[in-house]
């Protein structure tokens, strides 16, 4: 009675488990087939974490750096540790203070420089300052043997001087572009610019190719001596210059010529404002130069150097005809220089749109066609100096 309750011979209980064998079965299925699951699951996830271990160890032990991210390494380097030794920046343009990597990685400024090439690559490098108005310029120079040295936009440009045809000259210590057709072009952030010439001190001359959208007199004050606004023939005071220095500093969509990157690659230099005779015959700016506006930003060819760039034999003096023969910088738009008439109070020279020298009131509106200085430590990217492929900077 009871609890015991049978059916002829056989307990409920027992019979039912007889009866359904396939339900045992189906739940052991289930539990194997959760226990291969786990395992699956924890086999992957070992799987990823080794990867990210390999993946992570590969990055800070055994990556290489690309040349352009060492300078990038050895910059930055440069920078903080002039952070902590001011004292040791240079205190003027004309100076220049050199530290090399070895310093850098001793002083834990930056790892030694194996870790960043490799192994199999041998390099060492130093980093240069030179002080550019209150900023300083950083340029890594990094060597790397046979396989890879930082060249300068300089070294690259006089590898390929010529002594005939049209191209770069040496002229004394200098270099200087001539001729009609001639591949001088540096493309900077914002504008397109060709390549007047190598300075002796190693700083590259860069006059705009592009037209500025300014269409300014040299000068139009008035003048006493002639009795009315024809303007003043003395560049430091002009017009001209003041458009100039706006036009550096512009950051308007239509006016711009230059962003921050490219005035960082920028330095002062001597402006030649001395004046000049319809016949003087010199081509080294020594009338030019026997007066100068120190420590400009930018400012206008001179005489002198428009005339150099002809190959014409017959451009012997100022406003001869045969200067826009044989001449990369004729436009097809007016443009002030920065040369005044030694014979006058109120005229200044321009360029014509035939190519020819003019000499002009300075209250005459001509084009302002903007001369830069590149540093002599600006560094070569890319380029041929075409107009299809011109220089580039890093």
């Amino acid at each position: 009675m009871g609890s015991s309750f049978k059916i002829g011979s056989f307990n409920a209980i027992d019979t039912n488990d007889e009866k359904n064998p396939k339900s045992n079965n189906h739940g052991a299925n289930d539990e194997l087939k959760k226990k291969l699951l786990v395992f699956a699951g924890i086999i992957l996830a070992v799987v990823i974490i080794l990867f990210l271990v390999l993946y992570l160890f590969s990055l800070f032990t055994n990556k290489t750096y690309s040349y352009d991210e060492i300078e990038e390494v050895m910059v930055q380097a440069a920078e903080s540790y002039f952070e902590d030794h001011s004292d040791r920046l240079p205190d003027s343009e004309n100076q220049r203070v050199e530290i090399d990597v070895e310093t850098l990685s001793s002083s834990e400024y930056m790892n030694p420089m194996s870790e960043y090439t490799g192994d199999a690559l041998s390099c060492t490098g130093k980093v240069s300052v030179q002080m550019n108005g209150e900023d300083y310029l950083y340029t890594p120079q990094l060597d790397c043997g046979d396989d890879y040295v930082t060249e300068s936009l300089k070294d690259v440009l006089i590898k390929d001087v010529v002594t005939d045809g049209y191209g770069l000259y040496q002229v004394g210590n200098s270099y200087v572009y001539r001729g009609e057709d001639v591949d001088n072009y540096l493309q900077l952030d914002q504008a397109l610019w060709r390549i007047v010439k190598i300075m002796d001190n190693g700083q590259i001359m860069l006059i705009l190719n592009d037209q500025a959208s300014l269409n300014v007199p040299w000068d139009n004050r008035y003048n006493a001596e002639v009795g009315y606004n024809s303007g003043i023939n003395t560049y430091s005071a002009s017009r001209v210059r003041e458009s100039l220095l706006d036009l550096y500093e512009s950051n308007d969509e239509d006016q711009t010529i230059l962003t921050d990157n490219d005035r960082s690659k920028l330095i002062s230099f001597d402006v030649c404002v001395g004046k000049r005779g319809d016949l003087d015959s010199h081509l080294d700016n020594s009338s030019e130069c026997s007066e100068v506006l120190e420590n400009e930003k930018i400012g206008l060819l001179t005489v002198s150097d428009y005339m150099m760039a002809s190959m014409d034999s017959n451009c012997s003096t100022t406003l001869s005809r045969s200067c826009q023969n044989y001449n990369y910088l004729v436009t097809s738009y007016e443009w002030w220089l920065a040369t005044a008439a030694s014979d006058s109070t109120s005229m200044a020279y321009g360029v014509e749109t035939s190519g020819t020298v003019s000499k002009e009131s300075t209250s005459s509106y001509r084009y302002p066609r903007a001369v830069v200085m590149l540093n002599s430590n600006a560094l070569f990217k890319s380029g041929n100096g075409t107009f299809d492929k011109p220089y580039q900077l890093k």
